[in-house]
């Protein structure tokens, strides 16, 4: 794979990271269930393409996705939130950049940032669409959770 897609998936997948913490995650597995990577098969990231990976990441995802309808739910900038969100993007950027064989520490570093910077970008601007008279909650939501899961899902295709 050419660097620049390694950076985009990265950089994306990083970016869903910041909006949902399990998602990237469940969509990475959930990928790499169905095309298992040689390059991971003999890394200790080789349990991400296990087809139980992605079955508990995906229920995990599910619960997350429960969770942020709660009202009076923890922002996702509080400090636990938010290092559940860049563990999550360090975690998909090792794995892309460990199936093309690149540093895995390059691949956390750009990873985590994409989902700090996601972190703070999706949470302002769910606090804005909240004020708009047509866009409630649990809407804005449910938005933000098609748009997280839709961009997993056409970057890993891309």
């Amino acid at each position: 794979m050419k660097n620049s897609s390694i950076f985009l998936q990265t950089i994306g997948l990083g970016a869903v990271a910041g909006m949902r913490a399990t998602m990237a995650p469940a969509v990475a597995s959930h990928y790499l269930s169905n095309h298992p990577d040689p390059a991971l098969s003999r890394s200790s990231l080789r349990f991400i393409q296990l087809p139980v990976t992605a079955i508990v990441t995906k229920l995990l995802s599910v619960a997350e996705i429960a969770g942020d309808k709660i009202p009076n739910g923890p922002d996702r900038i509080i400090l636990p939130q938010l290092l559940a969100r860049v563990a999550s993007g360090a975690f998909v950027g090792a794995t892309i950049f460990k199936a093309n064989r690149k540093s895995v520490f390059e691949g956390m570093i750009l990873g985590g940032v994409s989902a700090l910077a996601a972190t703070y970008a999706s949470f302002y601007a769910r606090k804005y669409a909240d004020k708009l008279p047509f866009l409630k909650e649990p809407f804005s939501g449910a938005v933000e959770d098609a748009v997280a899961l839709g961009t997993g899902i056409s970057i890993l295709k891309a």
